[in-house]
């Protein structure tokens, strides 16, 4: 069905695999139209309640694959430079169509996330990197601006100076230092990675899914609105979850002393 990325579903829990090792997954036009076909079916699918992104083999991404870019867009490398504005902005927003997913995502680093493959990292919700995982917006050392919502991603997630220090000097940092950098969220050893990836995936979809998906949309809002609005919004969506059948199973779970047993209703 794809050809450059791989989709595996197990329990709620659906893993979308970067899925050109030979390159580093490298992002192409076409990987990124794959991407966002399947962007487009988990949203009608209301059994997803957490989506892990990843890459095939010892890499997440190594970045765009700027000579394909080049041919399939277009965009020259001589003369009066890019011929064609808009193209760059069509690749960036198939992968970025991450960002619409409506349950928790999770970016699994398994390897190094260079460039715009770092950058897309950034644009889900959490991050875990092995101990083996390089992370850098290497975007400079090459001439050229950063990409793939570099500029929006990273002062937000890390603060302005240490968004310019990444992406002036375009440096690449160890796992550990990312950690320490707010870059990632947790770090596991090699050899537990995917076992630990699964479980906070696991953990995050035993939560009640109505309740997740809406909390998830009330903080993207919040960033984006004053405290009197926010307080609006979640007194209105609080009050509607609370005709949910999972929050009658959540309340009777807790009385009861057991774990919830949610159905998305």
């Amino acid at each position: 069905m794809y050809e450059n990325i791989r989709v595996e579903r197990a329990e709620g829990i659906v893993t979308i695999v970067l899925n050109r090792p030979e390159t580093r997954n490298s992002m192409t036009p076409a990987m990124g139209e794959e991407l966002s076909r399947v962007v487009a079916e988990l949203q009608r699918d209301s059994a997803v309640r957490v989506v892990i992104l990843r890459g095939e083999g010892k890499a997440f991404s190594s970045g765009g694959n700027l000579g394909m870019l080049a041919r399939d867009t277009g965009l020259v490398t001589g003369g009066e430079g890019p011929t064609m504005a808009g193209a760059p902005r069509e690749f960036y927003e198939r992968f970025l169509s991450i960002t619409r997913v409506h349950v928790p995502t999770i970016a699994a680093l398994n390897g190094h996330a260079i460039g715009a493959g770092a950058c897309l990292a950034l644009a889900c919700d959490l991050r875990i990197a092995s101990r083996a995982a390089k992370i850098g917006f290497t975007f400079t050392r090459l001439g050229i601006h950063p990409g793939m919502g570099a500029t929006y991603f990273l002062p937000r997630l890390v603060g302005t100076a240490r968004a310019c220090d990444l992406l002036f000097t375009g440096r690449i940092v160890d796992a550990e230092e990312a950690l320490r950098l707010g870059l990632v969220d947790r770090v596991a050893p090699a050899e537990q990675f995917d076992t630990e990836v699964m479980a906070w995936a696991k953990e995050i979809a035993s939560a009640g899914p109505i309740a997740v998906r809406l909390t998830k949309r009330a903080i993207y809002r919040g960033v984006r609105h004053s405290l009197e609005e926010m307080l609006d919004f979640e007194s209105l969506q609080q009050s509607w979850t609370f005709t949910t059948e999972d929050a009658r199973e959540g309340l009777q779970a807790m009385l009861e002393k057991r774990e919830p047993r949610f159905q998305g209703r």
